[in-house]
This record gives C-alpha cells, structure tokens and sequence, in this order.
C-alpha cells in the first residue's frame, strides 16, 4: 500500500472542515477520527481511504504523516491552528477550516467517515483515547509498532460498542 498524500490531507481536512469547531476536537482525536475511517473502510472494502500508517501510542493510534498533513494544511492556507486551555490546565491544539475541503471522495468513503464523526467526534482527547485502546487492532498491537489494517478483521462486534456499521 502506497501512501496518498493527497487523500489523506483532504480526509483530514473534511474532518476539520465538519467538527473543528467542537470543543473536544483537537490532535488526539482527529488521530483517531482517521484511524477509524480508514480501518472502518478498510473493513468494508479490503482497502484503506488513505493507505496511512497508524501507530500504537499510550493513548491509541497516530498517523505517522499528521504533523507534515498539518503543516501543509496550513501553508496552503487551507486551515489555521490555534490553542485552548483545558480546564486541567493543558494546552489543546484546534483546527480550524479556512475553506471547504476538496470533495473528491468517493460515495462509500464518505459514508464511512460522515459515520464515523457521527459516532466519535463529540468526545474529548481522553475519552476517544481510551475509546480506541478497547479497538481489537489496537488490543492485538504493542506500543510504538505499527497497526497491521488485516487485525481489523478480527474484530469483535462486542469487542468495540459497534463503532463499525457496514453500508452496504
């Protein structure tokens, strides 16, 4: 699987563009937004929307190419960053669309990801995280190794409260 670039920055985008405005939403949990279109995907189709690479961190999946996606998100002036103060005192990252995202998704790619905001985006860093160390990938990976996309086939239906929801 070779990385797209480009889908991936839009994806992101879209993500951005449909619940940045939420409170909750920040880094970890557009982490995990994407990890759960693309495995979700990858489920139904036997093919991820991005081919990004996750990894297992202490607080769930990263993709590997987010920092750089940013960066060039915000150099297109596509996005801009700002920050929040929680009330535990940490700083959280926002993003913050500029502009609508490209739509060049294909009808079952967006489904799945409309579904997956749907379901995950009204919760803050802590609870996504701990949301999706519960996911059956996740489970069967160790810290900082990289999310095989196959595990997701191993999912339980009681193993993840139903995040997954065919479409077809």
């Amino acid at each position: 699987m070779d990385f797209d670039k480009d889908k991936f920055k839009n994806v992101l985008h879209f993500i951005i563009y449909k619940c940045g405005f939420r409170n909750t939403v920040g880094r970890t949990v557009l982490h995990k937004l994407l990890y759960y279109s693309d495995f979700n995907y990858y489920k139904e189709f036997n093919q991820s929307i991005t081919n990004e690479s996750y990894i297992k961190k202490e607080r769930g999946p990263v993709p590997i190419h987010f920092e750089m996606a940013i960066e060039e998100l915000v150099e297109e002036k596509k996005i801009s960053l700002g920050k929040r103060r929680l009330p535990c005192g940490k700083i959280m990252n926002r993003y913050f669309s500029l502009k609508g995202p490209e739509m060049n998704f294909k009808k079952e790619e967006l489904i799945v990801i409309n579904k997956v905001i749907k379901k995950l985006s009204h919760m803050n860093g802590m609870q996504i995280g701990e949301y999706s160390l519960r996911d059956g990938p996740v489970k069967k990976t160790e810290t900082d190794e990289i999310i095989d996309y196959d595990l997701v086939f191993s999912r339980k239906s009681n193993d993840h409260d139903k995040v997954y929801v065919k479409i077809r």
